[in-house]
């Protein structure tokens, strides 16, 4: 188990990324591939986890033109969802209202899974291209942090809403450092 035993990003993952970033074509072409390994290789590729994509959204769903990447990890032996990121283009830093739907985003899927998780909380993140925004939401009283920004709707939205949220990039040290946190804590709660 590298993950475990690493201190960094092995630098073909990084590679990976780069090459990703600097892709031409469709976000989905550039980003699946690298987040698939990068959680292929927190989880092992072995048989107590599996990384799946969520189907494709419906055609009336308002998520249809905003999909870009919805990825959640699975307890085998329990067939449960036991963490979840999605992950949405670079650009989506750049403007309030795309960061906004970005949270919106992820408070549905915890909406939709948090009642099937069968640990203590349910990690996830949302990711800006690598810059990541942890959530972490409580099974047992259903409470989420961060904390849902609420704005007052009588004014247009503030250029700086949620700005510096998504502040670690999932690539550096202090991202390197937050998976493994979270990764050893879902891999102790299945294990117990």
């Amino acid at each position: 188990m590298p993950f475990q035993s690493d201190a960094a990003w092995p630098p073909p993952l990084l590679t990976i990324f780069q090459i990703a970033r600097n892709a031409h074509g469709s976000f989905e072409n550039r980003y699946y591939g690298p987040y698939n390994k990068l959680l292929t290789y927190c989880f092992g590729d072995g048989f107590d986890f599996v990384v799946t994509p969520q189907a494709p959204p419906t055609e009336n769903s308002r998520d249809t033109v905003d999909f870009i990447v919805y990825l959640i990890v699975f307890s085998v032996d329990k067939q449960k969802p036991v963490f979840l990121i999605e992950v949405k283009d670079d650009a989506h830093r750049l403007f309030p209202t795309k960061r906004k739907a970005a949270d919106e985003q992820m408070r549905l899927r915890y909406d939709d899974l948090i009642h099937e998780c069968p640990l203590p909380f349910l990690y996830g993140l949302s990711v800006l291209g690598t810059q990541m925004r942890v959530y972490r939401g409580n099974t047992a009283s259903r409470v989420l942090e961060p904390s849902l920004v609420e704005i007052d709707r009588r004014y247009l939205l503030p250029e700086d809403y949620l700005q510096d949220q998504w502040d670690v990039d999932i690539l550096s040290p202090q991202g390197f450092q937050e998976m493994k946190r979270i990764i050893s804590f879902i891999r102790e709660a299945v294990v117990s």
